[in-house]
């Protein structure tokens, strides 16, 4: 498996999400909601590379089993969207300051240590090359851990955020934000469907769209949506079981019957994984917690400041689990009652790994 970063993110090379999301600077009411949705994302991305390390992509497809597996696929892909919005909705009224800035240093700590981590797992465990200075290489270039794209786009993301701010926060009126914002749908998502058959519509910015997720959570903190609860799960089951349907479909009749993915569903900027994305957010932000125990709310936000290092770690725990999976069951469909033990495994293993990388930290500081 090539774990390079490619150019349009295709998923089977790139299947990964996981980040921050937040300012830990911020002294505001703690938000339950972003904690859920930081610690589902992540569960996100866990799921969805259980496809990749379980044959999914070339399996032919049949049955009832097969469109399951098409739509679960479809649905995790929700995983890195889900951070960016939170991202925007969190951080859309940081200026430009030295103290904003710090923000990222506990990010680099996070990445830098997992990334040793994941360098000494491939020696060890995989037999790489014990070259010290290759693996110093390795994480300034960012593939020591192999799932850490994420954090080079983050990085940028973070360098850009006060000045997208600027740009938000300029615009004074809620149908000037609207119109921004379905701007960049039609320069990153729409294209992903218009240009389904034939290149019709502009698609050379389709790459931004981080941009793009980043100011739907700026717009989600500001504005209410005055949709309820059910109407909005309905809606995302709905478009789930449409999605999951025409990919179930446009997979069998490819002539091989393995999986066919194409860029509305198989790049992050997909219109299939816009849609849902949203629509899990706006869910997951109209609960609510307010008679939500204070120790679950405090569990939940301690778990959900693990989420990037768990993200980064998550690499070696595929490895051994899948390793182990694999090795035991060959058909993928015999693998997929599996998914109920391997992967909360692998999240509660990649958490507490995180936990031990914030302990660390913490001790520098200190020091």
């Amino acid at each position: 498996m090539n774990y390079s970063n490619s150019k349009k993110c295709k998923i089977q090379d790139n299947e990964r999400g996981g980040g921050e999301g937040t300012d830990s600077s911020t002294k505001k009411k703690r938000n339950t909601n972003m904690d859920l949705i930081k610690i589902f994302a992540v569960f996100s991305v866990v799921s969805i590379h259980f496809f990749l390390y379980t044959g999914f992509y070339e399996q032919e497809l049949e049955g009832f089993a097969g469109y399951s597996a098409v739509t679960g696929r479809t649905f995790f892909m929700i995983c890195v969207p889900l951070f960016i919005i939170t991202t925007g909705f969190l951080m859309n009224k940081k200026e430009l300051s030295k103290r904003y800035y710090k923000g990222i240093i506990k990010v680099i700590a996070v990445y830098i240590l997992a990334s040793a981590a994941c360098a000494v797992f491939r020696i060890k465990y995989l037999w790489e090359e014990a070259d010290v200075w290759r693996w110093v290489e390795s994480i300034f270039n960012y593939s020591a851990a192999p799932y850490s794209w994420y954090v080079e786009m983050y990085i940028g993301l973070f360098l850009v955020i006060p000045f997208l701010n600027l740009a938000y926060n300029g615009l004074k009126s809620k149908k000037g934000k609207l119109i921004l914002i379905f701007t960049l749908i039609a320069l990153t998502a729409l294209p992903t469907v218009i240009n389904y058959k034939y290149k019709i519509f502009p698609d050379y910015w389709e790459e931004v769209y981080p941009i793009t997720y980043y100011f739907i959570g700026a717009f989600f903190s500001e504005f209410k949506i005055n949709i309820k609860k059910r109407y909005i799960l309905i809606t995302l089951l709905v478009c789930l079981f449409i999605f999951g349907g025409f990919n179930y479909y446009r997979s069998i009749t490819s002539g091989t019957g393995q999986v066919k993915l194409d860029i509305y569903s198989e790049y992050w900027c997909g219109f299939e994984n816009l849609i849902d994305s949203v629509l899990v957010f706006m869910f997951i932000q109209k609960l609510n917690f307010e008679k939500l125990p204070d120790i679950v709310k405090t569990i939940l936000k301690k778990i959900s400041e693990l989420t990037l290092g768990a993200y980064l770690l998550s690499y070696i725990f595929d490895t051994i689990f899948y390793d182990l999976l694999n090795d035991r069951v060959i058909m993928f469909y015999d693998k997929i009652p599996y998914y109920f033990i391997i992967v909360p495994m692998i999240f509660i293993c990649s958490m507490i790994g995180s936990l031990g990388i914030n302990l660390i930290i913490r001790q520098f500081r200190k020091i």
